[in-house]
């Protein structure tokens, strides 16, 4: 699979995170110039730590002990007797004190930290914009990130730009691989991970229905499916019946778009001496699947139709069929292409008449 262009991987990820006001940045001439995604991310977090700096960076009240000459907070008594700190006018007090010390910004600063480590290429530019936001955070602890710590963060209120930030810092810290061999830290290129591609364009292609049109709904009532005549003897009957979630549901007031992104090399299999292929069956019974209990849950209600949406490889992939009634399309979108020729395709993948 072609790698995606750098720019248009910065489309995918605002799409996906909730940032689509950043694409129409000045910047965006200046991102499509560089050369490799550990890059572009280091661009995108340094300039948001300095956006966060300019409108106010987050604090908040972390727990502190400190040998004082007066009382603040709670005396530490037990901490105060044993160290004998009264012969000395002192007592060990414990208090709640506004730092920027939180853990989101621990996070920024361990993932700026990261990216200056020397073994992680990075353009000239980039390593110099990353040192500087890294030193904006002095007053920020350092402290060893794994996938915990990021379910960890609790972000109140309209927090958009951290939530992007810290979604950049979780796929550096994903994409950074230790050689068992050599013990030297490298940088995996996302763009070939077919599971961490498959997740961000299912995100993106959320993101973009969301943003981009108005006919439909997406998620109005979330993604889940409920099973039409199901049944079983006992709860742990039932347990086994695996749930059915779709990745998008575009809804109107007459029509519903069950619609399945998957990220494969092929769009299409190929038989053994077989020239013409043909969709991956399993796709095509699961969406089967989804729109009979779809539209069993509401009968007489929107026209239901389904959509497997796939990256392009190597060609165009447009089929247009009916089965059991219902409207399946499946579709290629091409990455490799200026963003204006994608937003084109998105659109016309849900009709050819949905205004942007």
């Amino acid at each position: 699979m072609k790698d995606i262009p750098i720019l248009n991987v910065y489309y995918l990820l605002c799409y996906a995170w909730g940032r689509v006001q950043e694409r129409d940045t000045s910047r965006l001439a200046t991102l499509g110039s560089l050369e490799t995604v550990q890059d572009l991310l280091g661009k995108v977090l340094a300039g948001g730590v300095n956006h966060l700096f300019r409108r106010g960076i987050d604090r908040g009240y972390v727990e502190r002990r400190e040998d004082l000459a007066g009382i603040r907070g709670k005396l530490a008594v037990s901490e105060t007797a044993k160290r004998a700190l009264r012969t000395r006018g002192r007592a060990a007090c414990d208090f709640e004190e506004l730092s920027v010390d939180v853990l989101p910004n621990r996070i920024l600063r361990m993932a700026l930290h990261g990216l200056l480590d020397r073994r992680i290429r990075l353009n000239c530019e980039v390593r110099s914009e990353v040192r500087s936001a890294y030193r904006r955070l002095d007053g920020v602890s350092r402290t060893r990130l794994n996938r915990n710590t990021f379910s960890q963060v609790q972000l109140g209120g309209n927090r958009r730009l951290y939530q992007f930030l810290l979604s950049v810092c979780r796929l550096l810290y994903e994409s950074a691989i230790v050689d068992e061999n050599t013990g030297r830290m490298a940088f995996r290129d996302f763009r070939r991970d077919e599971a961490t591609m498959w997740a961000l364009f299912e995100e993106f292609v959320t993101g973009f229905y969301k943003r981009e049109q108005r006919v439909y709904s997406v998620n109005p009532g979330g993604r889940r499916i409920n099973w039409v005549d199901a049944d079983a003897k006992t709860d742990a009957d039932w347990s086994r019946i695996p749930v059915m979630e779709a990745d998008v549901i575009l809804e109107s007031p007459g029509h519903r778009i069950v619609l399945d992104t998957k990220y494969y090399r092929d769009a299409l299999t190929r038989g053994r001496g077989s020239g013409t292929g043909k969709l991956h069956s399993d796709n095509l019974y699961q969406l089967l699947a989804y729109m009979r209990n779809c539209q069993g849950t509401s009968p007489g209600g929107p026209v239901h139709e389904g959509i497997l949406l796939y990256p392009e490889v190597r060609e165009p992939l447009r089929v247009d069929i009916r089965l059991e009634g219902f409207r399946i399309q499946a579709r290629t979108v091409n990455l490799d292409r200026d963003w204006r020729h994608i937003h084109g395709e998105m659109l016309e993948a849900i009709g050819p008449s949905v205004p942007a």
